[in-house]
């Protein structure tokens, strides 16, 4: 075989490997998930985050979309997880570094209403045997944490 087939051959398996690995992660995602609560998380100690989502239900679908339904408003658009390297500032420790996470990106909206939410999550996981998702938001000085259950 040749080198450029060779080379070529361990590019496309190593692109299916990355591309099942976000697959099998977003799979795990796929349901409905109710916001629980959500706090900002600082040195000085933490405090509870009014998000103005907690009384309605994520739909996030195997296909990308995703829907936040609340009595009869819905706002519907699409969600996407996967993996990244980010640069973050430690605020419990003081100091920059470098972290392997998870990214959760949700973006849904109801142009009638003007109503617009982009959440991107810097990273998360899952507890409770995939029942509770723990996601944050890093930001320098503090840190917000949204945790959401499965229905």
């Amino acid at each position: 075989m040749s080198r450029k087939i060779k080379i070529a051959s361990l590019w496309a398996a190593m692109l299916v490997m990355v591309s099942s690995c976000s697959k099998d992660l977003e799979d795990r995602l796929v349901g409905n998930w109710k916001l629980k609560i959500a706090w900002k998380s600082q040195p000085s100690g933490a405090s509870e985050l009014y998000t103005g989502y907690e009384n309605g239900l994520f739909h996030l679908e195997n296909n990308g979309k995703a829907s936040y339904t609340e009595g009869t408003d819905t706002l519907t658009g699409y969600w996407k997880a996967g993996k990244h390297n980010k640069g973050i500032y430690n605020n419990s420790e003081g100091h920059w570094e470098s972290r392997n996470m998870q990214f959760l990106l949700i973006n849904i909206e109801d142009r009638q209403q003007i109503r617009r939410l982009e959440w991107r999550f810097d990273d998360f996981d899952q507890k409770n045997d995939g029942r509770t998702i723990r996601a944050v938001q890093y930001t320098l000085g503090y840190d917000r944490i949204y945790e959401f259950e499965r229905r």
